[in-house]
């Protein structure tokens, strides 16, 4: 009976080595642009999250280049569905703000008075001029209340801006709402004075709008 309970448990560590080991040659190949691929990926990775982000913190004492590599095979399997999605919002880090920025906080977040010191005031235009409303939040428990506004009737798209282990909590956390996410990676982590690529910002309203 031991030897058999033995046999399963090495067996299981064996397939459990095959499939991350499978993920990983999909997130460092070409293979990672194909949706099925890099669903494929997600599911192994998701799932095998704790060991990976412990081997990760041992071998590179921070788990940012997991959450990279998570970000952006989630970006890849999630890009298709996104496209079809018909109504979508923006939700943005407060981190990006200007640090004297006076604009008022509500339960849906940083309302954004356009005053051109920080990145929101065109990120705002861009999103206007594509058709998305922009959501600048302190914490994801404002994610619930802008999902129960009147503005947000009927979303089923998430762009979200923020740093790669932000954006891959939030997808988990949106998916079990059965809401598409689509991350925008910031350029630097950090509290305060982080920002993005608008260019690349706008090339990606730009896609999903067409």
């Amino acid at each position: 009976m031991y030897d058999k309970i033995g046999q399963i448990v090495v067996l299981a560590a064996i397939l459990s080595i095959l499939f991350v080991c499978i993920a990983f040659y999909i997130s460092r190949t070409k293979l990672q642009n194909n949706t099925y691929f890099a669903f494929y990926a997600v599911i192994v990775m998701d799932f095998f999250y704790k060991p990976l982000l412990g081997l990760y913190i041992f071998i590179y004492k921070s788990p940012d280049k997991l959450h990279k590599k998570m970000a952006d095979l989630k970006n890849n399997a999630q890009r298709k569905k996104f496209a079809k999605t018909e109504k979508r919002i923006i939700l943005a880090p407060h981190c990006m703000r200007h640090p004297e920025c006076k604009a008022l906080t509500t339960r849906t977040g940083i309302q954004c008075t356009s005053c051109r010191r920080c990145d929101f005031t065109f990120i705002k235009e861009l999103a206007e001029k594509h058709g998305y409303q922009l959501y600048i939040i302190t914490g994801s428990s404002f994610v619930k209340h802008i999902l129960k506004h009147p503005d947000s009737e009927g979303t089923d798209g998430v762009l979200a801006i923020g740093c790669h282990y932000e954006i891959n909590k939030g997808m988990n956390e949106l998916k079990r709402k059965k809401i598409v996410t689509y991350g925008i990676p910031l350029l630097s982590s950090g509290c305060y004075n982080t920002n993005i690529d608008l260019e690349e910002f706008e090339k990606q309203l730009i896609y999903f709008k067409k």
